[in-house]
């Protein structure tokens, strides 16, 4: 599998940011974002469920990964997508570092990788912890 992914009963905005909570717990940031709707829109005129992207970075992975080799920076960020599916499901989907660096041959690129597949495996464990936790 290439990515993770959870369901949460949350609205679409509201995962957003859990999402951004969670990756900032773990560490990470969100360089870019982009709004498929939107561009959808614009561009095609087409009409398209609530989509985000969010193009999320741990600083100290990517810089490691660079240390290892200095073309890994093609496979940067690691993707979060934020999804209302029309049955008003929001999913949460993240790609999984560990599969996304198989391309870079480096025994310590994969060191890095699997350190990075389980900094955003406990991303997607704190989303579910946040939607279960009794409200304060």
């Amino acid at each position: 599998m290439y990515h993770f992914s959870k369901v949460l009963p949350v609205s679409f905005d509201e995962a957003i940011a859990l999402v951004t909570e969670a990756l900032k717990a773990e560490g990470m940031g969100v360089l870019t974002e982009i709004d498929v709707q939107g561009a959808f829109k614009k561009k095609l005129d087409i009409d398209f469920r609530q989509y985000r992207i969010l193009g999320a970075c741990h600083p100290q992975v990517a810089y490691q990964m660079l240390q290892a080799d200095d073309k890994a920076g093609v496979l940067y960020p690691c993707n979060v997508v934020v999804q209302e599916h029309d049955d008003g499901r929001v999913e949460v989907s993240a790609i999984d570092p560990l599969m996304m660096f198989l391309m870079v041959h480096s025994p310590r690129a994969k060191e890095i990788a699997l350190e990075a597949s389980q900094t955003m495996q406990a991303v997607m464990g704190r989303l579910e912890a946040a939607v279960l936790a009794p409200a304060s």
